[in-house]
């Protein structure tokens, strides 16, 4: 049997439901393809940090068309609110101070609020936080965190309002290739879907995908482990807003008032990786990796921050949970048309950044087919790898 669409995406995550909303509400015949269901895989696992702090200009401003397109659910879906905005709080040392002041300079003339605040400062906004090794703060009070399994779902069912055709439970097997042109993708039940155009979101599968048709990219897969902490009614007097910490290297939020949600991160993207950090553990199959975190690890990950945040110390653990990183080498996005073929985009390598920027990314994909090309997309073009 075959099946004649106009735009193919495979993916439910928030950049393919998101591709698949905006090209259907611009009128586009438009099928998603999801093996589980929206979310169903990293993004629903995602600690879903909002804000448009970034070194790299195109990515604060996807960040912050993001978060306008999250908080515009209820319109866009005619459903409930999914932004907790309790504000993003970000610290860093002497080294990257100067960047930092001036990458905040820059977004507020994007139009984002964003505050410079002194060690000083800091201490009184942020009682109980310590200020050792701390040069500049950050504080973004328009920001904060996302349900990213709600907001993603009810973008897919936006688009199925629109007239896409949404398809889960459904494994893509491979992209059809006829010479230099990808022209669908085939089911696991033989089922060829035919397309003027595909796109490819699909995380951690992506290369598996590609190799299908004998494309690659220079992916890999990383495990991320999250720590869920007990702190029996008082998470937002411990963690009262969105953070992240340059110095000790995590990053945390609440999660209403129960739990705080912790874990590491090694910079890249917002500011210099901390190789001393070490990289999270690789993946070889995204359909088999430990999804658990185990006592020690969630041990580990709080150790990072009892010196910055003594009343951590306190919390309870409960069991964690670990999504799926698809790391790009230079920790930026690949979105864009794939070389050496036609009728193929991808939007793969989110590095970390791919929930707040991807509904802004899913936008600017459905832009990018219906309008032609999209500047704010030029610095993360798959072609950056082929040419070196």
């Amino acid at each position: 049997m075959q099946l004649g669409n106009e735009v193919v995406v495979v993916g439910a995550g928030i950049v393919g439901s998101s591709a698949a909303y905006f090209l259907a509400e611009a009128g586009m015949p438009v099928t998603l393809i999801e093996q589980t269901h929206p979310a169903g895989g990293p993004t629903g696992k995602s600690s879903a940090l909002l804000h448009a702090f970034y070194l790299l200009p195109e990515l604060s401003q996807l960040a912050i068309r993001g978060t306008e397109i999250l908080k515009a659910l209820p319109e866009i879906a005619g459903e409930g609110a999914f932004v907790t905005q309790i504000g993003m709080m970000w610290i860093c040392g002497e080294e990257n101070a100067a960047s930092w002041r001036a990458a905040a300079e820059r977004i507020r003339g994007e139009g984002s609020v964003i505050e410079t605040l002194t060690p000083d400062e800091f201490a009184r906004f942020a009682p109980g936080f310590s200020t050792e090794g701390v040069a500049l703060a950050l504080w973004e009070p328009d920001y904060g965190y996302a349900d990213a399994f709600g907001a993603t779902n009810a973008i897919a069912r936006a688009a199925r309002a629109r007239g896409a055709k949404v398809m889960q439970n459904t494994t893509v097997r491979n992209l059809v290739r006829k010479g230099d042109r990808i022209t669908g993708v085939e089911l696991a039940d033989g089922t060829l879907v035919e397309a003027g155009k595909v796109v490819l979101a699909a995380g951690p599968w992506t290369r598996r995908l590609l190799a299908t048709a004998g494309l690659d990219l220079p992916l890999h897969v990383e495990r991320h482990p999250m720590a869920v902490l007990d702190a029996r009614g008082k998470a937002r007097e411990v963690m009262p807003f969105a953070w992240c910490d340059d110095i000790c290297c995590n990053y945390a939020r609440p999660d209403n008032v129960g739990v705080v949600l912790a874990g590491t991160w090694a910079g890249g993207g917002t500011g210099v990786r901390h190789e001393e950090v070490g990289r999270p553990r690789f993946v070889e199959d995204p359909d088999n990796y430990m999804e658990g975190v185990d006592e020690p690890e969630s041990v580990e990950i709080l150790e990072t921050f009892v010196s910055r945040v003594p009343a951590m110390a306190e919390l309870g653990i409960r069991p964690g949970y670990a999504g799926l990183y698809d790391m790009s080498p230079d920790d930026l996005p690949i979105i864009g048309a794939m070389p050496g073929v036609d009728g193929l985009l991808v939007s793969a390598g989110s590095s970390g950044h791919g929930f707040k920027t991807g509904p802004a990314v899913g936008e600017a994909i459905a832009f990018l087919l219906t309008r032609g090309e999209q500047a704010i997309l030029a610095p993360f073009s798959p072609a950056r790898f082929k040419a070196g």
